[in-house]
């Protein structure tokens, strides 16, 4: 009996998750998603979210990753050419970037609360990279620093595009200049 219900908590997770996406994928602002509205498309009561995963912000969060995470998955499983480890970083971040400026709300939304709640996940993708990039030239710790300066930098340009504009002429509404930006930053951070 301890299994079935298991599963069955499992299965509400789930389907609390599976909602929040699917609502993520349709409204503007991301602080428009309601728990109400979570659980009445979820057909489920408003405790259960709260049961599952603490506050409405920790279930819009992790939902959040979870779509920047499937991004790192495609990234991953691209047929980049990992002969050339630095050419292969630009055209993750790339895609992350572009991606970023398709969702400006949603990218926010998770640039903040990386910021404001330290959850940096998402350098941890850049790992792999790194270490073919850097062989063993350089300790994990390192590895993990060069990631955390080239997400948070990028995270910062996203978080306020209008100051960076000012204070550096680059507009990263233009694809050409947030490649060439990207492109900087990587060139800057790995020498």
């Amino acid at each position: 009996m301890a299994i079935i219900m298991g599963t069955k908590k499992d299965e509400t997770k789930k389907k609390i998750m599976e909602v929040t996406i699917n609502l993520l994928d349709t409204v503007e602002n991301p602080n428009d998603i309601t728990v109400r509205k979570i659980a009445e498309a979820a057909g489920i009561g408003v405790g259960l979210i709260n049961y599952h995963y603490e506050s409405r912000d920790n279930l819009i969060k992790e939902a959040v990753s979870m779509k920047m995470e499937s991004l790192a998955e495609i990234m991953e499983k691209l047929d980049g050419d990992l002969s050339n480890p630095i050419k292969y970083l630009k055209e993750m971040l790339v895609m992350m970037s572009d991606t970023a400026v398709k969702n400006p709300r949603l990218n926010k939304f998770s640039v903040e609360y990386d910021l404001l709640k330290g959850d940096f996940r998402i350098c941890l993708y850049l790992l792999p990279i790194l270490r073919k990039i850097y062989n063993d030239s350089k300790s994990e710790t390192d590895l993990r620093l060069i990631a955390f300066q080239i997400i948070v930098a990028m995270q910062s340009v996203y978080l306020r595009q209008e100051v960076f504009h000012m204070l550096t002429g680059i507009d990263i509404g233009i694809k050409k200049e947030r490649d060439n930006l990207i492109n900087s930053i990587v060139d800057n951070l790995i020498s």
